[in-house]
C-alpha cells in the first residue's frame, strides 16, 4: 500500500502564523474511533509545533475497540490540512483532525482515516479518484412532558410555520459555509422532526471529515438552542428513519473524465458504472456492518420508509437498494449512483474504504448486477423477488455481523485488526440488547428499547 508522512515539520511556521492571526489559544485534536466517533484533546496553542513534530501520546486502551491495557500507547499526528476555526466552536478554538501511529512511528492499523488515506493513495497510483457526496438526516428532539419527542409538526418540504427549526438551521448553514463548505439543498425530511442540510460532494477523504464536522456543528448549535439533534438511524418507531444515502463516482485522474458516465448523455450509466454497482451488490451484505453498524439500524431497514431492504438497484427508483439518479441535462458530468443502504451512524471513513474496494472488485471482475428494476418493490410478492434473484440485507445487528466475517474482499481491505475488533465489538452490542430486552429479535423489532436511546440518542 501506498505510504504517507506523519509528522509535519515542514507546516510548523505557516500553521503558527494562521494561530497567531487568529488568535488561536487551545487547538483541539480529534481522532475518529471505529465506531465513527469524535474523540478529542486540547492542547494550548504553544504545544501545536511539538504534536505537529513528535505528535501527541494518549491512552488507545481507553477507547473501545483502539489498544489493549499492555500496549495502550498511541499518538495523534495532526493534519495541517484540517486546521479550521469554526464558528459554532469556542472563541479562540481551532480543530485539527489527526492521524494516529504507534510509538515506533508506524501507521496505527485500527486508525480509520489514516486506513482511507492510504487507499485513496492506492487508488490514485492506479490513476483514479473516488469522489462522494452524502445526504445525512437528522432529527431535532425536545423533551415533552418528561418524554422525547420530535421538534415541530412539518412534513417533507414544509416550511414555517410547520417547520419551527428555521433560525436552528439558519445559524447552522452559516457556521458550515464559514466552515468552507458549499451547501446543495436545505428542507425539512418526511418525518416530524427530520431534517436534511446538503454540502457538495468532494474526494472522500474530505467528504467523510466533513462529515464529521457537520455533525459536530448540527449538535453543538442545536443544544445552543435548547433542542437535541440526534443522527440516530430510527429514533422513532412508525416513521422514516434517517438515511445517509452515499453518491459516488470516480475520475480518470490524467482526463478528468467521469468514468461513470455513458455514452451521448443517454442517462444511462457506463459499463464500468454498472459493473461497480455490480460488486457493490454482491458485496451488499458484508457491507451491511460497516455502513449501519447499530442495532438501530436494522429497525431502519424496513419496507415502506424509502429505506432500502431488496439488493437491487434502478434508474431514479429510490425503492431500491443502489439508485442511479436522473437529471435532464449534463448526465455526462454529474454521473454517479446513490447508495442507500448507509446511515448516519457509519463511520464516514470506513464506509468509503468498504465501498470502494466492493464497487472496485466488482469493475475488476466484470460482475454484471441484476437487471435494473424500474417497479416499486415494495410492493413484490416474494415469488417475484425469487424469480427476480432479489436477495434481502441482514435482518439484524447479528446476522451483519456473520455476513461481514465471510466477506473476504470487505474484511481484507479494512484488515484483520479492524475486522477481529469490530466483530467482537459488534457481536457485544447485539448480545447485550438481546439481554437488556428479554425477546427475540422478531418480537423487539418494532419498538424503540430505552437500551437504544440510552447508547445512540446522543452518541449518533
Amino acid at each position: 500500500m501506498a505510504d504517507f508522512k506523519l509528522t509535519q515539520e515542514d507546516s510548523v511556521e505557516p500553521l503558527m502564523e494562521r494561530v497567531r492571526r487568529h488568535d488561536i489559544k487551545y487547538i483541539r485534536l480529534i481522532v475518529v474511533d471505529l465506531d465513527g466517533g469524535p474523540r478529542a484533546m486540547l492542547i494550548p496553542e504553544y504545544e501545536l509545533e511539538y504534536a505537529m513534530i513528535y505528535g501527541i501520546g494518549f491512552d488507545g486502551s481507553s477507547i473501545a475497540g483502539f489498544a489493549e491495557v499492555n500496549q495502550s500507547d498511541l499518538i495523534a499526528n495532526p493534519d495541517p490540512a484540517t486546521f479550521l476555526v469554526p464558528m459554532w466552536e469556542t472563541p479562540g478554538i481551532a480543530l485539527m483532525f489527526c492521524y494516529i501511529s504507534t510509538p515506533n512511528g508506524s501507521l496505527f492499523e485500527g486508525d480509520p482515516r489514516g486506513l482511507l488515506k492510504k487507499t485513496m493513495l492506492d487508488l490514485e497510483e492506479e490513476g483514479y479518484g473516488f469522489n462522494t457526496g452524502p445526504e445525512l438526516e437528522f432529527f431535532y428532539i425536545t423533551e415533552e412532558n418528561g418524554a422525547m419527542a420530535p421538534y415541530g409538526s412539518g412534513e417533507y418540504f414544509d416550511l414555517p410555520p410547520m417547520d419551527p427549526t428555521e433560525d436552528i438551521k439558519m445559524e447552522t448553514m452559516m457556521c458550515l459555509e464559514a466552515a468552507g463548505f458549499q451547501l446543495d439543498k436545505v428542507h425539512h425530511e418526511a418525518a416530524k422532526g427530520q431534517h436534511e442540510i446538503n454540502f457538495r460532494y468532494a474526494d472522500a477523504l474530505k467528504t467523510a471529515d466533513n462529515v464529521m464536522l457537520y455533525k459536530l456543528a448540527v449538535k453543538t448549535i442545536a443544544q445552543k438552542h435548547g433542542k437535541l439533534a440526534t443522527f440516530m438511524p430510527k429514533p422513532f418507531w412508525g416513521v422514516n428513519g434517517s438515511g445517509c444515502h452515499v453518491h459516488m463516482s470516480l475520475v480518470d485522474l490524467d482526463t478528468g473524465r467521469n468514468i461513470f458516465s455513458g455514452p451521448d448523455d443517454t442517462g444511462e450509466v457506463s459499463e464500468d458504472a454498472r459493473h461497480y454497482i455490480g460488486g457493490i451488490l454482491s458485496h451488499s451484505r458484508g457491507l451491511s456492518l460497516i455502513v449501519a453498524p447499530r442495532v438501530n439500524s436494522y429497525k431502519r431497514l424496513v419496507p415502506h420508509f424509502e429505506a432500502p431492504v431488496y439488493v437491487s438497484w434502478g434508474y431514479g427508483n429510490r425503492s431500491a437498494l443502489v439508485r442511479v439518479p436522473q437529471y435532464p441535462e449534463g448526465f455526462d458530468k454529474t454521473a454517479r449512483i446513490e447508495y442507500r443502504h448507509p446511515d448516519p451512524s457509519c463511520n464516514p471513513y470506513l464506509a468509503s474504504v468498504a465501498m470502494l474496494s466492493a464497487g472496485m472488485e466488482g469493475i475488476s471482475r466484470n460482475i454484471e448486477p441484476t437487471d435494473p428494476i424500474s417497479e416499486n418493490i415494495y410492493d413484490f410478492s416474494a415469488s417475484d423477488l425469487e424469480k427476480l434473484d432479489i436477495g434481502l440485507l441482514p435482518e439484524n445487528l447479528g446476522d451483519a455481523v456473520d455476513a461481514f466475517a465471510e466477506d473476504p474482499v470487505v474484511t481484507d481491505v479494512i484488515g484483520p485488526y479492524v475486522t477481529k475488533n469490530l466483530v467482537d465489538l459488534k457481536r457485544k452490542e447485539f448480545e447485550d440488547y438481546n439481554a437488556f430486552t428479554g425477546k427475540d429479535w422478531s418480537e423487539s423489532r418494532s419498538e424503540i428499547s430505552r437500551w437504544e436511546l440510552d447508547r445512540y440518542l446522543i452518541r449518533c
